[in-house]
């Protein structure tokens, strides 16, 4: 399935809807996600249905996260915040969304206590179209993937590569 490039998916401070997201938590996150103990599935705006058909089936899995320091301007002021950062592996669903430019953000799905360790981990993330996490960032699988590269039909060879002249 094609990997995403790594993007922001949650900023640490106050949100738009009142909650604020906690540095420790976007450090727990990263520092603990591993798949092998707990695989972070992908919804569209935090449902999760019971079946597997569309539209609220699973889009794809959280594969990695890490915590980036980034500038934000916040009320006219330029701040450094920590940014938790995710590389994803979608669906085709997910691809389709992406390219159909809907649901291009995401939304962090948080235990602060998992599996009373103390320490948050993420549990989901939720494809959006209102994150309430400022500073997240579009969703761009990577053109790696050969599925999900725009130039695939212009290639005589697969392996081959194309670049840009400046």
């Amino acid at each position: 399935m094609p990997l995403s490039q790594p993007f922001r998916i949650g900023v640490e401070g106050a949100t738009t809807d009142g909650r604020t997201i906690q540095r420790d938590w976007l450090e727990d996150m990263a520092a603990d996600y591993d798949p092998k103990t707990y695989q972070a599935r992908i919804n569209v705006e935090h449902i999760k249905g019971i079946s597997p058909e569309a539209p609220f089936h699973a889009y794809g899995d959280v594969v990695s996260l890490e915590v980036r320091e980034d500038e934000f301007n916040i009320g006219g002021k330029i701040e450094k915040r920590g940014a938790l950062y995710a590389v994803i592996d979608g669906n085709d669903n997910a691809v389709n969304l992406a390219r159909e430019r809907q649901k291009i953000f995401s939304s962090m799905e948080v235990n602060t206590n998992f599996a009373d360790t103390g320490r948050a981990y993420l549990v989901g993330l939720a494809l959006t179209d209102n994150p309430a996490s400022l500073g997240t960032e579009i969703l761009q699988f990577s053109a790696k993937n050969p599925d999900s590269n725009p130039f695939k039909g212009r290639k005589l060879n697969d392996s081959n590569l194309l670049s840009v002249a400046e």
